[in-house]
């Protein structure tokens, strides 16, 4: 059994533990602090990933506090973007799911920590976020295989990080996948 089956076989074994039958509050965007500035240095949580995942040296804003050029792979497509402009710092695990899947009663400080864990953070064109949006891993897949199966293990790896519940049509997506 290789590594990414047996994953998935411990999270799907595990996620209903993590079931919660209050009713859950509203969620707001503005109750998930991101883009926040984590040590301290002027950049943000978006200029920290724009820095550190440019495969060239970034040029940064006159302040030093933001990125004004780079180039990066998209994470769901096989693309190269280099405008930091039209590309989106996107959550694998959005936070209006993570809300609905456990989050929703977490603290402020915990819910800023997922909002800003660079595990749970990529790159995207603005469009291919925008057609993810909040969607579930049975809503929405990016159309290349392997880019498929890299989002699913990645998504399982942040889903049992922060020990947020998976449902029953995310369970069948990641079983029908057929990932190597």
């Amino acid at each position: 059994m290789n590594k990414l089956n047996f994953l998935m076989l411990l999270f799907l074994s595990c996620s209903h533990l993590n079931a919660r039958f209050e009713e859950l509050p509203t969620y707001k965007r503005k109750n998930w602090p991101h883009w926040s500035d984590m040590d301290k240095d002027c950049l943000n949580t978006r200029h920290e990933i724009l820095s550190e995942r440019s495969i060239i040296e970034v040029k940064f804003s006159r302040k030093k506090c933001k990125v004004d050029q780079g180039k990066w792979a998209d994470y769901y497509y096989p693309q190269f973007h280099t405008d930091p402009k039209k590309v989106d710092i996107d959550h694998l695990v959005p936070l209006k799911h993570a809300h609905e899947s456990g989050g929703a009663f977490w603290v402020k400080k915990e819910k800023e920590k997922f909002a800003n864990d660079p595990e749970n953070l990529v790159i995207t064109d603005k469009k291919f976020n925008r057609k993810k949006g909040a969607l579930r891993i049975d809503q929405w897949l990016p159309v290349h295989k392997d880019y498929a199966c890299k989002y699913v293990k990645d998504w399982i790896k942040v889903k049992t990080k922060y020990q947020l519940k998976i449902t029953g049509p995310e369970r069948k997506t990641i079983q029908t996948l057929s990932c190597p």
